[in-house]
């Protein structure tokens, strides 16, 4: 009965629908979350969850948390608009088959963009910031550390789930499979919807030291989903840069690798290999353009 439900309504109604929907289901799972965290932790788990502590069972309760939210706010709602807006529901979210050697242009192009990424990072510095942003930066990156350092394999998939696979899978089809879908329709160019959406999907995360770096991420994943028409492909990259991170963070936290490799590309080290870093991406999604020549999709 709900199939194709609100296949009639205009791109921008279609947009207001998602972050009703969104919203809604992000708060019904944030109380799903909750009512599950207090049934195994007692009454002292919501101390845990406003003070933000990176004590083990605060981690926990933290983690069950994120894991719930990131379902009820992108990846049900990605698939129940998807069902409400076409016929076609997997058509329309661009879950179509790729070409191997497409799957293997993203996936290198996102591991060269590292560097790039720091580049970008380095500059995104320099920017001037309101103290109490640095102060929302500072802790966020203390509890990023907490979360993603561990010496366990068990919790290294766990946080591989939460913060590679969930979000790869729930923002790409947010961001790419209908923001900037019906935002490329609303401004009748593919460009201001790769821009526009990008901007959004960066300012959501209110990391505003990293904003530069995620919005070419999210541009990056745009022209993806763009040029191949297929969502596999930015969820594969999303992914691998996610997944890439988690890694990273558990092995710079366990002694494994120094820190300094996040400073690869940046202005204070080795900047030109981030401008060529920046420079070879856009060569091979260029490549995968050609790739993928296609007609824009009527779903």
């Amino acid at each position: 009965m709900l199939k194709a439900s609100l296949s009639t309504l205009s791109d921008a109604k279609k947009l207001l629908m998602l972050i009703f929907i969104a919203i809604f289901s992000a708060l019904i799972f944030s109380l799903v979350a909750t009512i599950i965290v207090f049934a195994i932790y007692g009454a002292e788990s919501f101390d845990w969850m406003t003070t933000m502590s990176v004590a083990p069972k605060s981690l926990a309760v933290l983690k069950v948390m994120q894991i719930m939210q990131t379902i009820g706010m992108f990846v049900v709602p990605g698939f129940l608009l998807a069902y409400m807006y076409s016929a076609q529901p997997f058509r329309y979210l661009g879950f179509k088959l790729f070409n191997l050697k497409s799957l293997v242009l993203v996936i290198v192009a996102t591991i060269i963009a590292l560097p790039g990424v720091n580049f970008l990072a380095s500059l995104n510095e320099q920017l001037p910031l309101a103290q109490w942003m640095v102060d929302m930066e500072q802790k966020a990156e203390v509890l990023t550390k907490a979360f993603l350092t561990t010496d366990s394999f068990v919790v290294l998939l766990v946080n591989l789930f939460m913060i590679a696979l969930l979000p790869a899978l729930g923002e790409e089809l947010i961001f790419r499979a209908i923001i900037q879908k019906h935002l490329s329709r609303i401004t009748k160019s593919q460009v201001w919807g790769i821009v526009i959406s990008a901007l959004l999907f960066s300012a959501f995360h209110l990391q505003f030291q990293g904003f530069l770096p995620r919005f070419a991420l999210g541009a990056m994943f745009g022209l993806m989903y763009a040029w191949s028409g297929s969502i596999w492909l930015p969820i594969a990259a999303h992914f691998t840069n996610n997944g890439i991170a988690t890694v990273g963070y558990m092995m710079m936290g366990t002694g494994v690798i120094d820190n300094t490799v996040e400073e690869v590309g940046g202005l204070a080290y080795l900047w030109p290999v981030g401008l060529a870093s920046l420079a070879l991406v856009l060569f091979l999604l260029t490549r995968l353009r050609y790739e993928n020549i296609q007609l824009p999709s009527k779903d």
